[in-house]
């Protein structure tokens, strides 16, 4: 399936336990898969889990290639891909890279955040770039410990930053929530976890609903999951908004109606009002 197709229709932020591994296929290079890729990345906890290495000639999976590819950059944890030099142009002597790496790691530039993009290389050559500004760092696949320990604590500095990429987009949602937004993602609080629920229609004009839902919808804070059997579209959290309802149902941030704005803003209060 064509990556845009993919990503448009089936594409949900719900990441599994695993780092997708885009590397050459070739059997010189299975090596530094074995001895260094797989045990970095598979000594590394990520909440309860033990991370697993995902490549995708390892899948059993039915589908095309093409469809294993682009789900498993858009469902793993991270991307860590293998950009090293694997020959010379034979008219240029220019030193080329791997095509069907750089492939996918378009991919991920496209529909991840760069903090979850790792490229890895072993040579001196100059890096493309188009992606040289992507975290990346040079690896001697040779000295195995080294390596191991190099690429962990690499993979470990990835999602540090994620995760404060991730907190400062949670901090951006909250801060810039209107009194309509944050009142109606209190009702959803009160909803069980992981709930499918509407507005349904009262025969009036829902003058309240009209003002929050599209604003929530573009912030991808909610999404359209389906319609109830009356008609009327049925909604549930993003997993970015059910951290955003958690902190608004805690009362984590300090936030007070702006009454000019109808924003919220940080107010000294202890919880929210």
């Amino acid at each position: 399936m064509h990556p845009q197709a993919f990503l448009k229709t089936f594409w949900r932020m719900e990441l599994r336990p695993q780092v997708f591994v885009a590397m050459s296929f070739a059997p010189q290079y299975q090596s530094r898969y074995d001895s260094v890729i797989a045990p970095a990345i598979s000594s590394i906890s990520h909440g309860t889990e033990r991370l697993k290495p995902y490549r995708v000639d390892l899948s059993k999976s039915g589908d095309s290639i093409l469809t294993d590819i682009v789900d498993g950059i858009a469902h793993s944890q991270l991307v860590l891909a293998d950009v090293s030099t694997i020959g010379k142009d034979s008219v240029s002597g220019a030193p080329y890279r791997n095509g069907n790496v750089l492939y996918e790691v378009g991919i991920a530039l496209a529909c991840r955040h760069p903090s979850e993009v790792l490229l890895v290389r072993d040579d001196e050559d100059k890096l493309l770039f188009d992606v040289s500004s992507i975290p990346h760092m040079k690896i001697d696949f040779t000295n195995t410990v080294a390596a191991v320990d190099a690429l962990k604590e690499a993979l470990q500095a990835r999602f540090r930053e994620r995760q404060l990429v991730y907190d400062a987009r949670v901090e951006l949602a909250v801060a810039g929530l209107s009194n309509d937004e944050a009142t109606m993602l209190k009702s959803v609080a009160d909803n069980p976890p992981n709930s499918v629920w509407g507005r349904p229609d009262t025969g009036s004009v829902d003058f309240f609903g009209m003002a929050a839902i599209p604003r929530l919808l573009d912030k991808q804070l909610i999404r359209v999951v389906g319609q109830f059997e009356e008609g009327h579209p049925a909604y549930a959290t993003t997993p970015l908004g059910g951290v955003v309802v958690g902190m608004v149902k805690a009362g984590l941030r300090r936030f007070k109606a702006d009454p000019k704005s109808g924003k919220g803003n940080d107010s000294g209060a202890d919880k929210m009002v």
